[in-house]
């Protein structure tokens, strides 16, 4: 079976942080399990999901 997605992970992911603090917490948590488990690789893209929208937002900010 081929599925088409409809919309693209990582943007979902953006907005789920941008407006669920439950579930940036929960990744914050997860990256934080993951580095202290030996994965460091992994926790750094979390947290760079979790960074990301965070920058962006106050680049848009002090931009104006």
């Amino acid at each position: 079976m081929n599925m088409t997605l409809t919309r693209d992970f990582k943007a979902t992911d953006v907005e789920r942080v941008e407006h669920d603090p439950t579930f940036a917490k929960a990744l914050l948590d997860e990256a934080a399990t993951l580095f202290l488990s030996g994965e460091p690789e992994v926790a750094r893209l979390i947290l760079r999901d979790l960074v990301k929208p965070e920058a962006k937002k106050y680049h848009l900010k002090h931009d104006e």
